[in-house]
């Protein structure tokens, strides 16, 4: 049985989500390309699903923004660059943000994320990121390599 770790989530604020990325709600965005990286926008539809981290993404190349359709309130999970999840001592970094539906986000370069994971039935989510983030994916996986369960408390 892997062992537990609860992430608390918390409101999501421009200051809280800084070290994160940008809240997108009035304003400039300011969105990365690199390494001859193009930007692709999609929509993305989820269904409401279990509160469970069982891995974090991170791209270097593009960064990515998320705004969810509807005013639909979704959760995001994420952690700074500077950790790599080789050890259970840097789950401490992860951060939960409740996206009430009236703002989005943009992630910043190699920030770790997972979600967002609608709070409702169902969310649609507009996508902004790279076009080859398929190669531009790393992925910590945080149950299978560390034997830890990681879920998020409301």
């Amino acid at each position: 049985m892997p062992e537990g770790f609860v992430v608390k989530a918390e409101p999501l604020t421009d200051a809280a989500f800084a070290p994160f990325g940008q809240v997108i709600n009035t304003g400039d965005m300011v969105m990365e390309l690199g390494d001859g990286e193009e930007f692709m926008l999609n929509v993305l539809s989820y269904d409401r699903y279990p509160l469970v981290v069982d891995h974090l993404n991170r791209h270097h190349k593009a960064t990515q923004a998320l705004v969810a359709l509807a005013g639909k309130p979704s959760l995001v999970v994420v952690a700074p660059a500077e950790f790599d999840f080789s050890t259970s001592d840097h789950l401490q970094h992860l951060r939960a943000f409740i996206c009430d539906g009236s703002a989005g986000i943009n992630l910043l370069l190699a920030t770790w994320h997972w979600g967002p994971a609608p709070l409702m039935d169902h969310v649609d989510l507009v996508n902004v990121q790279g076009k080859g983030f398929l190669d531009d994916n790393e992925v910590a996986h945080l149950e299978r390599d560390l034997d830890v369960l990681v879920t998020v408390e409301l």
